[in-house]
């Protein structure tokens, strides 16, 4: 899922100051533009043993080596933050960084994935009706600017992400939506009540998307966009657009003895080849995460010449692009040219020129596989075989049946990076076949969040980052409310067979009614999955304590765990 608000020119802006201030008599904060450069990473402390983090549930199992304090945990990422505000954000070019500031009421673990486990609420009850949870939050813990942290603050994160006030917005607000009221008890407690009971609700809340910000900071600012006050592992240092975003070591962090690294430095590098090189000459320890990972020829060179170096690969069920077509005006408010179009289009084609193999076959919900139609059935579908001659001859013949018997001439708006120029480059090669001619459009990544909802577009290159591997996630985007509904696709059936499907708390009848509504969008087409991503990505052997991504890789994001060893 994606969002965006008038933001633009800050982004264009080099040297524009990101403050992680007090809102009220404090100093004045670093500015972006005189932040220091990233430097060399320190030599490493003598070993410390770790700390046992406390949890209701299971908790990962600490690495086998004892865990060294110091040095800089250096990465890239391919694009540039929308702004600092996790709740208003869609891209993991906002999470990534900005992740590590933060915390959540409870969160996911890496090993084993699908344990929730605690974050600032160290346990938590559920009500015997189903409906509600209570919250029992830890004690002590500080925001960044030094104000105690409060269920207060629990309070307006959550009613601010299921209920978004005018001028906020909430990209995963539908999967949030559920909430019906949250109630701050006492100093230590929060009950979350619900309008009925809801299988996916807890999940939603461990994403790393459900951060926890502080009240007092909404107060003096409105939003979070241009600060970043946290309780989280790291505080916010600097950011240069176009070069690097810096956070540092918070040394009073609730979990003793974490953070283990001084600090993470993000390289904001949108070369392909110059994040390769990063790489392998060791100025990243980390490649990017998600689509700004490593592709498969990569990671051949990557284990060809970096003995030692951890590589993960995540089919992930919430990555991929999307061609969506905008069904409010002509030409694709029509359902024949929509259909022209999947039929000229071939997925395999582009997963394996765009990507170079870096990615998978999927349907509209772009699920894991769990909730999805039989693959057989699903691959013998336009888009998703490969179009024969008669498919390309049908396609021309429902774009003459819908008036454009010579084609269509339209713009195709994509984000900025060589992964989205490659992938819209192979897709308008495909439309070109039945005369579907796209001029590409470029467009840096805050500018591409406003675009896809101002809805000035016949059809364009969209990408949704869910919160989790659930239909409330995946179907939330089709809804006619839906914030993510970048279509504009309004259907009654689909709206019914949503809300149906979302409080089944039998799994079997909820993947029946999860089936109907993707057999309903593979009819209407309002968007066509261009691929399920495979992410893929690696870090050099000194970097320890990482688990891999769990559900995903927009969750684990703090780093609090991992350490240099050398």
């Amino acid at each position: 899922m994606w969002s965006g608000k008038h933001f633009v020119s800050w982004l264009s802006i080099v040297g524009l100051a990101l403050t992680g201030c007090a809102p009220a008599n404090a100093p004045p904060p670093p500015t972006v533009a005189s932040a220091p450069a990233p430097t060399a990473a320190p030599k490493p402390a003598s070993p410390v043993a770790a700390p046992k983090p406390t949890s209701p549930a299971a908790t990962p199992k600490p690495a086998a080596s004892q865990p060294r304090y110091g040095g800089t945990l250096t990465a890239w990422d391919g694009i540039e933050p929308e702004h600092l505000d996790i709740h208003q954000a869609a891209s993991g070019g906002t999470l990534w960084p900005v992740g590590a500031i933060y915390n959540g009421l409870i969160q996911h673990s890496p090993a084993p994935p699908h344990d929730i486990v605690s974050d600032l609420a160290q346990s938590w009850e559920t009500g015997p009706d189903g409906k509600s949870y209570l919250f029992n939050l830890r004690q002590g813990v500080k925001w960044h600017d030094g104000r105690p942290f409060t269920p207060e603050d629990v309070k307006v994160s959550l009613e601010r992400m299921a209920n978004p006030q005018r001028g906020t917005v909430s990209p995963r607000k539908t999967v949030y939506a559920v909430i019906d009221k949250v109630d701050a008890l006492g100093s230590d407690k929060v009950r979350v009540s619900l309008q009925r009971p809801s299988p996916s609700l807890l999940g939603a809340l461990a994403a790393g998307w459900s951060v926890i910000v502080p009240k007092h900071g909404i107060d003096a600012w409105g939003d979070m966009k241009t600060h970043a006050v946290g309780t989280g592992p790291f505080k916010f240092q600097a950011y240069v657009a176009g070069s690097h975003f810096i956070v540092k070591k918070n040394g009073d962090y609730f979990v003793k003895g974490q953070p283990y690294v001084d600090g993470i430095t993000w390289y904001i590098i949108k070369d392909r080849a110059v994040q390769l090189a990063a790489f392998r000459t060791k100025r990243a320890l980390m490649t990017g995460l998600g689509s700004r990972g490593l592709d498969p020829a990569e990671v051949e060179i990557v284990r060809k010449e970096i003995s030692g170096a951890a590589v993960y690969e995540y089919a992930s069920p919430m990555g991929g692009l999307t061609l969506a077509f905008n069904v409010t005006r002509p030409p694709f408010s029509d359902l024949r040219a929509r259909q022209a179009a999947v039929l000229a289009l071939d997925q395999g084609a582009i997963i394996d020129v765009a990507l170079r193999g870096g990615g998978k076959r999927t349907g509209p919900v772009g699920t894991s596989g769990a909730w999805n139609i039989p693959e057989q059935e699903l691959l013998a579908l336009p888009g998703l075989r490969k179009p024969a001659d008669a498919d390309l001859a049908q396609a021309r013949k429902l774009l003459a049946e819908a008036g454009y018997p010579n084609g269509i001439k339209t713009k195709f708006p994509f984000r900025t990076g060589s992964m989205y120029q490659d992938v819209a480059e192979v897709v308008a090669g495909q439309l070109s076949r039945i005369g579907i001619e796209l001029t590409l459009e470029r467009l840096e990544a805050a500018v591409y969040q406003v675009t896809q909802r101002q809805r000035n577009w016949d059809l364009m290159q969209t990408s949704y980052a869910g919160v989790l591997d659930d239909p409330d996630s995946h179907l939330s985007n089709f809804i006619t409310d839906s914030p993510n509904n970048f279509s504009g696709f309004s259907d009654k059936l689909v709206d019914e067979l949503f809300a149906k499907q979302s409080p089944e708390m039998d799994l079997q009848e909820r993947k029946r009614i999860v089936n109907q509504v993707e057999r309903r969008l593979l009819e209407q087409v309002p968007i066509f999955r261009l691929y399920q991503a495979l992410y893929i990505f690696a870090h050099w052997p000194d970097l320890k304590g990482f688990q891999g991504v769990g559900v995903g890789p927009y969750n684990n994001v703090r780093w609090a765990h991992v350490w240099i060893s050398q």
